[in-house]
Formats: structure tokens, sequence, C-alpha cells
């Protein structure tokens, strides 16, 4: 072309020569072959660090296990040791009872494939379909608690990374929160006594991200605290009058003309003693004020199961109690995170590894006074009365700080759906291809086994239960093992209905699964429907809501939508058969929970890779989409 010239430019790399044409393929062969090896060894790199995530994950739940293990036995100790001193125990009796820590590390297996296998199924059984421990959870004595808090937290759900095991988890406890809010007497009495409810709670915010999260979200303040070993912010006026008199005689040498032995009332009097405790005050409020920015500030950070149980909080005193107000609320909500999760870690710091100094008298006293805010504030509750009137000035920090607490315990209900999170996640444990195992000791084993056959006709639906014919073919559970021959196994789970010749995905899931799955079929059925459709009324029946579906999926030839409709009925059948839901009310609580799914718990489908989204496909031309 005219203005151009065939050869090339000077710097320019082009050329006509074969020879150097070769050359620059040869080049760009190798540069290829430089990134393909590059992204070899940058692909070995993440995996050797995905698997050291995984390794720590695992030596963080075996920690936790242990942890919880030896806290138990401590307590234990503390009881036999009260007992020596009663003289209602022996020393040796003392020390036979005592464990030897290098048994928390034994490992053994089951010899028997049959036994190994049965046991596998069981487990299975128990964690994923989760109205089995939820109901051990109400029929355990007092002396039976902690081996099931053990076996349930650290062991059937002990693998506290895992998203699938997580959200069953949470499951289970939303039944036993049911059963909590329904039987209890009055609001008062909701979450209020030691039961296995309230110690899984308490025991739930000790794993992993719950550790995690307090250490990020105390760790400054505690740490300003500590920095200042000289602080006292005693103000009980009667200990802060002693102080005065014993400062006193110390600095001048001479006894103190004051009465010692004067009420808590009188001392409050004294002037010097007010001048002392007012700066105190003032400096319990700031740091007070300092915790709850922590707190208001890591709202995102919390995790989000001790979210989830806010929430379900909130939803079941909405519920049951439908005259409760917000601070009664509030007080429910801030039960469990402020009492139950934040104050434990507040008073005893070091227990949650958050301080490696050592508190002085002075420390733990100004920690607890603090606790002392947080709780009152949580229960929206003012200081006063006989006993502790001396705290009363410090209403002033809950009249500051109780309005802007309750929003944030507000905020911490609002999370998305557990159903949704379980829906997805049935998807992806179905294609998973790796062996899905458990850490347990025998006498977990055989303790849960025994527990299984002595409430079986309370566990179960049915003669057809799962639950009948493996405890069946398991007889009854073997006594428990010496301490020294308590091994712990790894069990491989094994879910039976794999090995079972069918075409539907149903068959493998828990009934508690085939209604997650129902429920979000039916809501997005009932969004795909044009919005003027009589079945988007609350009165409609699910059957009314599926003829409707029907009818519009035949209008637009819809096969999806078709399939979909067909899922339900199908599922619905099946669940009325095992006794999961009732069929003479025409399914009425699947309805409710379905318009219940709010349109934010579609969002993380939405972000799902193609892969793992829901079977339901709905053209583009209709207001909900589902790919």
């Amino acid at each position: 072309m005219e203005g151009h010239s065939s050869s090339p430019r000077p710097g320019n790399t082009y050329s006509d020569d074969p020879k150097r044409l070769h050359s620059m393929t040869y080049s760009l062969q190798s540069l290829f072959k430089m990134i393909n090896q590059q992204d070899s060894a940058k692909g070995d790199e993440l995996a050797l660090m995905q698997k050291q995530t995984l390794d720590l994950k695992k030596a963080i739940s075996h920690t936790s296990k242990k942890n919880f293990t030896l806290e138990r036995d401590i307590r234990n100790l503390d009881k036999k040791i009260a007992l020596l001193i009663r003289n209602k125990l022996s020393v040796e009796e003392v020390v036979s009872n005592s464990n030897d820590l290098s048994l928390l590390n034994k490992t053994g297996v089951l010899k028997s494939k049959r036994e190994r296998d049965l046991y596998g199924e069981l487990c299975w059984l128990l964690q994923t379909d989760t109205r089995y421990i939820a109901a051990l959870a109400r029929l355990v004595t007092t002396a039976q608690m902690d081996n099931l808090l053990q076996t349930v937290m650290f062991t059937l759900y002990g693998n506290q990374y895992d998203d699938f095991e997580e959200h069953l988890l949470l499951s289970m406890f939303r039944s036993v929160l049911d059963v909590e809010f329904s039987n209890a007497a009055g609001l008062g009495s909701v979450l209020r006594s030691n039961t296995t409810l309230t110690r899984m709670m308490t025991t739930y915010t000790r794993r992993g991200p719950g550790q995690a999260y307090l250490k990020n979200t105390l760790t400054n303040v505690l740490t300003n605290l500590f920095e200042k070993e000289d602080l006292v912010l005693e103000i009980n006026p009667l200990k802060v009058y002693l102080e005065y008199i014993n400062d006193y005689e110390i600095q001048h040498g001479v006894k103190s003309t004051l009465n010692r032995k004067v009420t808590a009332e009188e001392a409050a009097q004294n002037e010097e003693v007010k001048k002392i405790i007012a700066p105190r005050i003032a400096k319990l409020d700031e740091i007070a004020g300092q915790f709850i920015d922590a707190f208001i500030k890591s709202t995102e950070n919390v995790p989000y199961g001790i979210r989830w149980i806010c929430r379900q909080i909130r939803e079941l005193c909405r519920e049951k109690f439908p005259d409760a107000t917000r601070e009664q609320t509030c007080s429910l909500i801030g039960g469990f995170y402020l009492l139950r999760f934040i104050n434990p870690a507040i008073v005893t710091p070091q227990s949650f590894m958050l301080g490696e100094v050592k508190l002085s008298t002075n420390a733990r006293r100004n920690l607890t006074l603090l606790a002392k805010i947080l709780q009152n504030l949580a229960n929206n509750v003012k200081f006063g009365g006989v006993k502790e009137f001396f705290m009363a000035p410090l209403n002033i920090c809950i009249d500051k700080n109780k309005d802007r607490l309750n929003t944030f315990l507000e905020e911490l209900t609002l999370v998305e759906n557990l159903e949704q999170n379980l829906t997805l996640d049935k998807y992806v444990a179905l294609s998973k291809t790796e062996e899905n195992s458990i850490n347990i000791s025998l006498n977990e084993l055989y303790f849960i086994h025994d527990l299984l056959v002595v409430h079986l006709n309370e566990l179960i639906r049915g003669m057809q239960d799962p639950l009948v014919d493996l405890l069946k073919q398991l007889g009854d559970a073997p006594p428990q093992v010496p301490r020294k021959d308590n091994a712990n196994i790894d069990l491989v789970l094994h879910d039976r209905s794999k090995d079972a010749d069918t075409d539907t995905a149903s068959n493998k899931l828990t009934p508690e699964q085939i209604y997650a799955e129902t429920k979000f079929l039916l809501f997005t059925i009932i969004k795909a429907l044009p919005s003027d459709n009589s079945a988007l009324s609350s009165k409609q029946t699910v059957e009314e809501t599926l003829n409707s579906a029907k009818k519009y999926a035949q209008q637009i030839n819809n096969k999806a939508l078709m399939d979909s409709v067909s899922r339900i009925q199908r599922n619905c059948t099946e669940l009325v058969e095992v006794g999961y839901l009732k069929g003479d009310d025409n399914y009425a609580q699947l309805r409710k929970d379905a318009v219940q799914v709010t349109s934010a718990d579609l969002s993380l489908s939405l972000s799902l890779p193609l892969s793992l989204s829901l079977p339901l496909s709905i053209p583009r031309n209709m207001h909900t989409c589902v790919y």
C-alpha cells in the first residue's frame, strides 16, 4: 500500500525472515511455558496453604474439645475436693477419679467393620436430622448434661469451620429454642435457668469463631485497662471508707480517729468518701462507653451463628409474647449476647486468652464492676435497692447508653434466613466426594447409643423411623469402658440411602432438608407468579397456589416451573408420610414459613456458580429469576 514500507522500522521486531519468525514463535512458546510453570507453582503453593489452613482448623476444633473436657474434669475435681474436706471422700478416691491428661490423645479403632458401618450410619443420621438431638436436650438429666454437650458441640458438630455442620447445629438450636419459649410460664422465665439449652448456647460461643471475635473486639479496651495497674474503681462506700482510713494511718503513722464500725450508708455520707467515689463513677461510665463503642463497631464481625441465635430469640419473642415491649425483647437478646458471651470474657479474660498479665485484686474488681453495668444494660434495669444502693449513680450510664445498645442488639438480628443456607448446603453436600468423618471417643459413642435406646419411644415418629432399624441392628449399648481404654476413633459417617437404587435426590435427604427445599421452591414459585395472581393472597392454600402455578406454567410453556410444582407435591407427600408435615390443614405451616423467606435470601443463590444453583429455572421475562 502506498505510503507504507515493507521493511521494518528501527526498533520494530517484525520481520519477513522465516528464521526470525520461527525464533519469535519459539520465544512466545517459551514465555507461555514459563507462565504455565508459574501458575502451576502458585497452584501447588495455594494447595499447600489450603491444607495447612485445614490442618489448623482441625487442630482448633480438637483443642476446643480438649479444653471443654479439662474444664469439666476440673469442676468435678473441685466437687470431690470439697467432699474430701468434709471427710466424705478419701484421698485415694479423689486420685483414682482424676484423669490422666495423656489419655486425651489416645487413639484406637473399632475392630468390627459391621460396628463401624452401623455407628457411622447412626452418627450421620444424628448429625443431619437434628430433631433427635433437639429432643435429647430436653430429656437428659443434669448429670448427663456435660457429656451430651461434649458429644454434640465438639464431636457431632465438631468441625467449627464447616458451613454445613454449622447450619445443621443452628437448626437444632431452633428446635430447642422453640420448645423453651412454648413451655415458658412467662417472659421473665425464658432462658434464665441453667438448662441444657442455655449451657449449649454458652458452649457454642466458646467455639473458634466466637473466640476470635472476642479477641478482636475486646483486646484494645482490656489492654488499656491492664496497663493502668494502679487504677482503682471501687465505689462501695464501706470499702472506700476503710481504704481511706488505712491510707491515712499509713501516711501519717498515727491511728485514725474515725470509727471503723459503720454501715455502708453511714460511710456514704463521709465527705472524703464522696470525693473519692465521684471521679470513679465518671471513669466507670467512660470505660463502659468504650466497651459499648467496641460492640457497635463490631456488628458486621459478629459470627453468623451468634447473630442468627439473636434473630431466633427476637422472632420467637414476637411470636409467643406479642405484647412484649422493645426493652423486654432486647433484654432476652442481651441476655445471650452480653451475659452468656461477652461478660464471662470481661470478668475472666485470661480464660479466653485475652490477656497475658496476672490480674491484681483491684483489676479483677474493676472488671466485675464494669460487667455489672453491662449486665444491667442488657437487662434494661436500673441500679437501686438496699443491697447495692451505691451503684445508683451509674444509672446515668444506663440512661445514656440503653437506646444505642438496644439498637445494636436489634441490628444483630438482621441476618439472612438459615433455611436459605441449609437448602444450598444440601446441594453442595450432595456433590462432595470426600469422606465425612468425626473423631469420637468410645465412651462418647456408647453414651449417645445408650441415651437413644433409653429414650427411643420419645424420639421416633413411628416404627418406620430409620432410628428404629439402626438401634435394632446395634442392640443394647456397650457399657462405658475404663478411662485407660477410652480411645478416640476416626469414624467415617455413612448415609445408607446413597446405596439405594433411586434417581431422586430427596431419597438422600433428611425430612428437615426436604422441608427446607420444599419451602424454598414454594417461595420461588410464589415470587414467579404475576403480581395480580390470586395465589399471592395470604388466604390461598398451598394446593391452590400450586394449581395456579401449574396453570401459569402451561400458559407460558415453562417446563421448569411445572417440574418444581411436581417436586413440591412429591416432597409434601413424603413429609406427611414420615410425620414431618401435617396435610389435614392444607400444609398451613409450610405456606406460613415460605412467605417468611425474604427476597434477600435469594441473593446468595444468585451469586452461586451455575453448578451449585437450585434446580429451578425461571425465564428472564418473569419478574424473579433463579439460575
